[in-house]
């Protein structure tokens, strides 16, 4: 039986003004990692701060996504590129930001 009338208020989808932003990674150690793990690009998914789409196949998925969480500071979801259809990655490339840009 509903006990509460009371309305939810009109931003009850919206995050918390009090929520820090996300900080921005250190390009330096996003290169490093990349070039360890002979990767072309790591580009950022918004708006969740750990998913990250990558291109190039790294030696050791578990390797990475260690020195990706350490470098970030954040869990991370990598989505690998070479593995989707042409038509994904290229909409995916559209939809991500690339971290290794200068």
């Amino acid at each position: 039986m509903l006990t509460s009338t009371a309305r939810a208020p009109d931003n009850a989808n919206m995050c918390s003004p009090g929520e820090p932003p996300i900080a921005a990674p250190d390009p330096g150690r996003i290169r490093e990692v990349a070039r360890r793990h002979g990767l072309d690009a790591i580009r950022w998914w918004p708006p969740n701060e750990g998913d990250l789409l990558v291109e190039g196949l790294p030696p050791s998925l578990r390797k990475l996504r260690t020195e990706l969480e350490r470098a970030l500071g954040c869990r991370v979801a990598i989505y690998l590129a070479d593995c989707l259809a042409e038509e994904t990655r290229d909409r995916l490339r559209g939809e991500t930001v690339d971290l290794l840009a200068s």
